[in-house]
């Protein structure tokens, strides 16, 4: 039949798309980089982890494998805390991703009062 048009197609009923939030962790796991991520939310969320007052002397900066990098004005007065704060960085983060905590003398100044 010459100008015969065929029927509409009609969609089925609608399913709501799954939200980003609960793809990203499953995508991220098969890419190999939720581990990756997990660490470098230690450096992103340093000030809810460590708190206000121990934020404005410290900044973590970076992770290398598994050592978070943490600049401070005083390395050494830290130092006896580092197993403490290894401990609230990996409850924080949910992960044993970080396992060591490097604290080093940077050029962290405080700028909160």
């Amino acid at each position: 039949m010459a100008g015969a048009h065929p029927a509409p197609h009609k969609p089925g009923p609608r399913r709501a798309a799954p939200a980003v939030g609960t793809l990203l962790p499953g995508v991220l796991a098969r890419l190999g980089l939720a581990q990756q991520i997990a660490g470098w939310r230690a450096v992103v969320e340093w000030e809810a982890i460590v708190g206000e007052s121990l934020a404005r002397h410290t900044t973590a900066v970076r992770v290398q494998g598994h050592t978070l990098i943490v600049e401070t004005n005083d390395p050494f007065g830290l130092s006896h805390a580092k197993p403490g704060l290894l401990k609230l960085v990996q409850e924080h983060i949910g992960s044993d991703q970080i396992r060591e905590i490097r604290l080093e003398h940077g050029r962290h100044q405080e700028t909160r009062p």
